[in-house]
């Protein structure tokens, strides 16, 4: 079974697609900067699978670490990861003008500049193997922008490019490249999220999220499993048609 190296599988969608990898069979090394939610996600695989992952704390922040990390997951697994999740994302919001640059810098490079170095440390071994999958996950900001998403959006957009782009260099040697957008997703990022404004507006989580899913005809979030079970499908031999696109999981907030 092919080798998969997922980042930002930590928490939520991460781990989520970490587990449905490693139920679909294949060896996974989970990366993420923090050691404790790494740790956590083994945990909930082994428990869940049998199948112990890989355990690679890395932040994604420092370039040193996206360069570093094929090497490690290769020499980790014993071999080079056929599969690349790049789960890994910040969300940094702000009006142009008071958004910092340092914000801005460090969004691009952990969304985008970090997915880019990892795919150009595997993607040789994709080529020469003759099957590949990479998988990023997006936002539904990859398709449009609201005000004050500029790092974020622009990040998600960038995302969606270079997903595209190795989608068709990947296209003649048996691999693929897709993007996932999904909507709210419950996630302990949209929770806190909606926790954070609930505190200023004096009022209680569950009822921004009833806000958030105004623009959700599912009426619910989406679950981890739901995002995971679409990553698997993609990774499979099942999904070797489907390249260089972005996949919506939101409950049909938009129609494409």
């Amino acid at each position: 079974m092919p080798r998969a190296l997922i980042t930002g599988a930590s928490q939520g969608i991460g781990r989520g697609i970490a587990l449905a990898l490693a139920d679909a069979g294949h060896d996974v090394a989970v990366a993420a900067r923090g050691r404790p939610g790494l740790d956590e996600t083994a945990a909930v695989i082994e428990t869940a699978t049998g199948r112990r992952p890989v355990v690679l704390e890395s932040d994604l922040s420092i370039r040193e670490h996206s360069l570093a990390l094929p090497g490690r997951a290769t020499e980790a697994l014993g071999g080079s990861p056929e599969i690349f999740v790049h789960c890994a994302g910040i969300a940094r919001n702000g009006l142009v003008g008071e958004l910092s640059a340092e914000d801005w810098d460090r969004s691009m490079e952990i969304n985008v500049n970090a997915a880019f170095v990892i795919a150009s440390g595997l993607t040789g071994h994709m080529r020469s193997q003759g099957w590949g999958r990479i998988i990023t996950v997006c936002s539904l900001y990859s398709r449009f922008a609201p005000s004050r998403t500029a790092a974020y959006a622009a990040s998600k957009h960038a995302l969606h490019g270079l997903t595209r782009v190795l989608g068709a260099e990947l296209a003649g040697h048996g691999g693929t490249a897709n993007a996932i957008m999904p909507g709210f997703v419950d996630t302990e990022m949209v929770r806190g999220e909606a926790r954070a404004i609930a505190a200023a507006r004096d009022t209680t989580e569950e009822a921004i999220v009833r806000k958030f899913l105004r623009n959700q005809p599912i009426d619910r979030l989406v679950t981890t499993a739901e995002v995971g079970g679409l990553c698997a499908f993609l990774c499979s031999d099942a999904g070797a048609a489907i390249n260089a696109q972005g996949i919506n999981v939101d409950g049909g907030s938009v129609q494409s």
